[in-house]
């Protein structure tokens, strides 16, 4: 891992994860990016800013970077190579054209909860992001800290797991770390599995025999509270998803669940695509 970017608002959870993610760039001796991105001009003219330059914009903007990459420095112990860059529009499309231009190994988004508008505005655009960036997400909840990763959960639906596990990036992410593994599947109740998931389930022991996981069960009607129960009854330190045709990532971070797996949580998400 050589590049990590980390989208920020300025906000507390943003700080959080800045760090989060400078801990994570200091364990692979990576170089962190903090993006920003702020509203257009003609945006702006509609609420009588219309004074304000496109460079006023953006020396603000590098300026309120630059504070913000020194609170995040002093709050590391070991020193790691943060840069700072300011765009101007919308965020998901800018910021998949930057990812474009440095290819980076992971992108971390912090999620603010301060009120419910501001819940559904950011939690909006990380579903975005999942959905469009084809980079790994991670997605770290407010409390969240980093500690050394040593379990890492992996919250799989049994459905075409050949074609859809990202077997590579999931084996160096548990060598890197010295991690186990534990795949975890939500039932909503206690009925008989079908066939087809029976022969899912052993294409996924087959594919990840190597590895030597731990596979679990969980029967919960909500899916992110079950996958909440199971990361604190395990210790889970990261929670893997693969977000399906965005099916289930949808399930997940839609505004009625989005408290019970994040806001609640201190397991950060990491979503891979198939």
């Amino acid at each position: 891992m050589n590049k990590i970017i980390v989208p920020v608002d300025f906000s507390e959870t943003a700080e959080n994860a800045a760090v989060f993610a400078s801990h994570v760039a200091a364990f692979y001796r990576a170089d962190v990016w903090l993006y920003y991105n702020f509203e257009t001009i003609a945006a702006l003219a509609e609420y009588g800013y219309s004074s304000v330059t496109a460079a006023d914009m953006e020396n603000a903007a590098d300026a309120e970077l630059e504070e913000f990459k020194k609170k995040i420095q002093a709050q590391l112990s070991v020193p790691v190579n943060i840069h700072t860059k300011a765009d101007a529009g919308v965020l998901i499309e800018n910021l998949n054209n930057f990812c474009a231009e440095i290819q980076p190994d992971l992108v971390v988004f912090g999620l603010s909860g301060k009120n419910a508008l501001t819940r559904l505005v950011v939690g909006s655009n990380t579903i975005r992001a999942i959905q469009y960036l084809k980079y790994p997400v991670l997605v770290v909840p407010p409390k969240a800290v980093f500690t050394p990763v040593r379990k890492i959960g992996f919250a799989c639906d049994y459905k075409k797991v050949l074609q859809t596990t990202p077997i590579l990036p999931l084996k160096k992410l548990l060598k890197d770390f010295n991690a186990d593994l534990y795949v975890l599947n939500v039932e909503f109740n206690k009925s008989a599995a079908p066939a087809e998931k029976l022969a899912e389930s052993m294409y996924i022991s087959e594919l990840l025999k190597e590895l030597k996981p731990y596979y679990s069960t969980v029967y919960s009607e909500d899916i992110p509270q079950g996958i909440n129960w199971f990361a604190e009854k395990e210790k889970i330190d990261w929670m893997l998803m693969i977000p399906k045709q965005h099916n289930l990532m949808e399930k997940i971070f839609i505004r009625s669940h989005t408290k019970d797996l994040l806001y609640n949580a201190n397991v950060p998400v990491l979503c891979m695509h198939e």
